[in-house]
């Protein structure tokens, strides 16, 4: 016989400003359980996409920005300003850590958006999952979000860029315009998709189930999917321009400044660590921050989160200190990813 509805999740709130208040104030609780899962996504991508980082900058630090060209300047014209240093041995190493990095970044997304409706689905119902409950989740759902996503992913850019062309063929290429077209277009085809994570993760079905139901409780309540996605879109808008404005200006202090032909590279190393560490948890951050209002509005509209009791009966075993973090996939990709690193540092020019 399946459990009783949780009497938390009987008692979230329908309507719109109210749902959306409570999901908020979840996540500012301090019990939200939030913090154990963003180092979780900041390990991931420390392993992953940190070598990578770490390999650009000592290139940067050692032969100078001149080593990538157009990379810092759109203008560049080799016939007139010629490379600092040929690409040399290190060029190959870059391209080789960057393979586990792209790979590790669209994992710990997807991982990061599995995690947060986990999470969050836990406290809304009031029975909070540990974290390798909530991991085990992850790996048994990672494909089917996956699946997901790249419909998703397709459906918005195809629906972007048949837009876009027709406005550029109408009034011309405006660069403000093209960049509300994506958050317009973004927010139209993504509303109807705003509850297929909870439908695989609290609702344990299908990738197509959970379109068809996503579909379903959109229509029955518009007005919500339109403020559960809209809240989602300018949560991530948000915090990406802000990081990318934040970088913007520390790229630009440090080469005014003439920090890139000063800085120890070793030490700008272990702070890009740091650094891929802290993006990591950023990255699960925006996640929570977007699949909170849906978690919620989910388990209101359906009262179904039985999806929860398969981490609960089957979570990870924990043998070992690494095994709740560390998968075979992980550990290739992090073995390519500093073999990468160490033979490129080892190219660079002394």
């Amino acid at each position: 016989m399946p459990p009783p509805v949780a009497e938390a999740v009987l008692a979230i709130p329908l309507g719109t400003r109210r749902l959306v208040s409570t999901a908020l104030d979840l996540l500012t609780r301090p019990d939200s359980g939030l913090r154990s899962a963003s180092f979780y996504i900041g390990f991931m991508l420390l392993l992953t996409v940190g070598p990578a980082l770490a390999l650009f900058v000592a290139i940067l630090l050692t032969v100078g920005d001149g080593a990538f060209g157009p990379l810092f300047d759109p203008a560049y014209d080799p016939t007139l300003m010629p490379l600092t240093e040929p690409p040399g041995a290190w060029a190959g190493w870059l391209s080789l850590a960057a393979l586990p990095a792209v790979l590790g970044y669209v994992a710990a997304g997807v991982d990061a958006r599995i995690l947060a409706t986990a999470v969050i689905g836990g406290r809304a119902e009031g029975r909070p999952l540990r974290l390798r409950e909530s991991i085990a989740l992850v790996r048994r759902r990672f494909w089917r979000v996956l699946g997901a996503e790249i419909i998703v992913g397709v459906l918005t850019f195809v629906a972007t860029l048949l837009v876009s062309l027709g406005v550029a063929i109408v009034i011309g290429p405006v660069e403000a315009l093209d960049y509300g077209i994506q958050v317009l277009v973004g927010l139209v085809v993504g509303a109807p998709f705003v509850y297929v994570t909870a439908g695989i993760v609290l609702g344990e079905v299908g990738v197509g189930e959970a379109i068809r139901r996503s579909f379903g409780l959109v229509r029955a309540r518009k007005a919500l999917a339109v403020v559960v996605t809209l809240f989602g879109i300018l949560s991530q808008l948000i915090v990406v321009l802000g990081l990318g404005v934040g970088l913007d200006t520390v790229f630009r202090f440090a080469i005014g400044a003439g920090l890139d032909q000063t800085f120890p590279p070793a030490l700008g190393v272990l702070i890009t660590a740091a650094f891929t560490f802290a993006l990591g948890t950023l990255v699960f951050l925006v996640e929570a921050i977007a699949a909170a209002p849906a978690v919620h509005a989910f388990a209101a509209l359906t009262h179904y989160t039985r999806g929860l009791e398969l981490g609960r009966r089957e979570p990870l075993s924990v043998r070992r200190p690494w095994q709740p973090y560390l998968t075979v996939g992980l550990a290739v990709s992090t073995a390519v990813a500093l073999v990468a690193l160490l033979g490129g540092i080892g190219s660079l020019p002394r």
